[in-house]
């Protein structure tokens, strides 16, 4: 599998011909047009924050056919636009990737409120995309891709939500709004735990596993 990040939490995923993107919001619309990123198999998004799914770009994805996987919550926000709603525990097939929903706890906002319904994906068994999402049970992978700050994220809950999962390579996501270095992150987190690798990719950045 190859990873190229993009823009807050927006990744690629490459396995053979297939092509799925995660995440496509409005930091990665600001850089990069749809043809950027076509052709694909298939978008994932886990919420309806619009860094997470930039409406704009997602309809010129539906249109040009391919299939866009979403929760109940993130569907009625692109309700002009057509998707597949996933439930949580679903399991679906995108080219060559087995996709999994798994749906943990937004963060909270920043006034303390809950956030939207928050999906997370699990593909292959092997690599979960939290969303926003730092708090979750019942998930063991080798591959995680995890916020490392927002409005109630701190350092400390991404450090225990890695240990939880067990993961051992770790790439970090969502610091283009709420700024924090991602190197700064791995040299604090890998101190206090020297069984995973944090791997911070720079836009554009590919990772071949």
């Amino acid at each position: 599998m190859k990873i190229t990040k993009y823009p807050q939490s927006c990744l690629l995923l490459e396995k053979d011909n297939t092509r799925v993107l995660i995440d496509p919001g409005n930091f990665a619309a600001e850089q990069h047009k749809a043809e950027d990123f076509l052709p694909l198999h298939g978008v994932l998004v886990t919420h309806e924050h619009a860094d997470h799914a930039d409406e704009n770009l997602v309809r010129v994805f539906a249109e040009a056919g391919v299939k866009i996987v979403t929760n109940q919550s993130t569907a009625a926000m692109l309700s002009e636009i057509e998707t597949e709603v996933i439930a949580d525990g679903d399991e679906i097939e995108l080219g060559d990737f087995t996709v999994r929903a798994h749906e943990l706890p937004h963060c909270l906002m920043m006034d303390g409120s809950e956030g939207p319904q928050n999906t997370g994906f699990i593909i292959d068994g092997k690599f979960f995309h939290s969303g926003d999402g730092v708090n979750t049970s019942g998930v063991t992978v080798e591959l995680a891709a995890i916020p490392i700050t927002g409005p109630d994220i701190s350092f400390h809950d991404s450090f225990a939500f890695i240990e939880s999962l067990g993961a051992r390579t770790v790439i970090p996501l969502h610091y283009s709004s709420y700024v924090v270095d991602p190197v700064f992150f791995k040299d604090k987190a890998e101190r206090f735990d020297g069984n995973f690798t944090i791997i911070p990719l720079m836009d554009g950045e590919v990772l071949g596993l």
